[in-house]
Protein backbone atom coordinates (compact mmCIF):
# COMPACT_ATOMS: atom_id res chain seq x y z
CA UNK A 1 0.00 0.00 0.00
CA UNK A 2 1.54 3.47 -0.85
CA UNK A 3 1.27 5.85 1.88
CA UNK A 4 0.35 9.51 0.96
CA UNK A 5 -1.33 12.60 2.08
CA UNK A 6 -4.98 10.96 1.51
CA UNK A 7 -4.03 7.62 2.93
CA UNK A 8 -6.66 6.95 6.15
CA UNK A 9 -5.81 5.32 9.38
CA UNK A 10 -8.01 2.79 9.23
CA UNK A 11 -7.17 1.99 6.38
CA UNK A 12 -3.82 0.58 7.18
CA UNK A 13 -5.03 -0.02 10.79
CA UNK A 14 -7.17 -2.56 8.88
CA UNK A 15 -4.62 -3.99 6.56
CA UNK A 16 -1.30 -4.18 9.13
CA UNK A 17 -2.41 -3.75 12.41
CA UNK A 18 -0.48 -6.77 14.28
CA UNK A 19 0.97 -7.97 11.22
CA UNK A 20 5.01 -8.44 10.37
CA UNK A 21 5.53 -6.14 7.31
CA UNK A 22 7.85 -4.43 5.42
CA UNK A 23 8.25 -0.68 5.51
CA UNK A 24 9.73 1.56 2.26
CA UNK A 25 10.64 4.65 3.65
CA UNK A 26 11.07 7.39 1.52
CA UNK A 27 14.69 8.08 2.09
CA UNK A 28 15.22 4.71 0.87
CA UNK A 29 15.74 2.59 3.67
CA UNK A 30 12.92 -0.75 4.08
CA UNK A 31 12.08 -2.08 7.82
CA UNK A 32 11.19 -5.36 8.84
CA UNK A 33 9.03 -4.67 11.10
CA UNK A 34 5.42 -5.55 13.23
CA UNK A 35 2.97 -3.36 13.35
CA UNK A 36 1.35 -3.23 16.51
CA UNK A 37 -1.06 -0.35 16.43
CA UNK A 38 -1.66 2.13 14.10
CA UNK A 39 -3.09 5.69 15.29
CA UNK A 40 -3.44 9.57 15.39
CA UNK A 41 -1.65 11.52 18.38
CA UNK A 42 -1.76 15.21 19.28
CA UNK A 43 1.40 15.66 17.17
CA UNK A 44 -0.52 15.96 14.30
CA UNK A 45 0.25 12.96 12.25
CA UNK A 46 -0.67 9.54 11.54
CA UNK A 47 1.82 6.87 12.45
CA UNK A 48 2.32 3.46 12.95
CA UNK A 49 3.61 1.89 16.48
CA UNK A 50 5.68 -1.22 15.51
CA UNK A 51 8.48 -3.75 17.62
CA UNK A 52 11.10 -5.99 16.71
CA UNK A 53 9.56 -8.70 18.70
CA UNK A 54 5.82 -9.34 17.13
CA UNK A 55 4.15 -8.37 20.80
CA UNK A 56 1.02 -7.40 20.58
CA UNK A 57 1.42 -5.40 24.12
CA UNK A 58 3.69 -2.62 23.66
CA UNK A 59 5.33 -0.66 20.62
CA UNK A 60 9.08 0.74 21.32
CA UNK A 61 8.86 3.61 18.74
CA UNK A 62 7.15 5.14 15.56
CA UNK A 63 6.77 6.20 11.99
CA UNK A 64 5.09 9.20 10.75
CA UNK A 65 3.19 8.34 7.69
CA UNK A 66 4.96 11.50 6.15
CA UNK A 67 8.40 9.28 6.22
CA UNK A 68 6.55 6.34 4.78
CA UNK A 69 6.77 5.50 1.14
CA UNK A 70 4.62 2.19 0.86
CA UNK A 71 3.93 -0.83 3.30
CA UNK A 72 3.34 -4.44 2.82
CA UNK A 73 2.80 -7.15 4.27
CA UNK A 74 5.81 -9.66 4.90
CA UNK A 75 6.53 -11.95 1.94
CA UNK A 76 4.57 -9.54 -0.63
CA UNK A 77 7.15 -7.58 -2.33
CA UNK A 78 7.94 -3.89 -2.85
Amino acid sequence: MRINEKTNIRDVMDVFNRKWCIVAMKDGRKERLYVVDVDYEIFSYDMIIYNYTGSDSYGIDDIPFSKIDEIVINGDYL
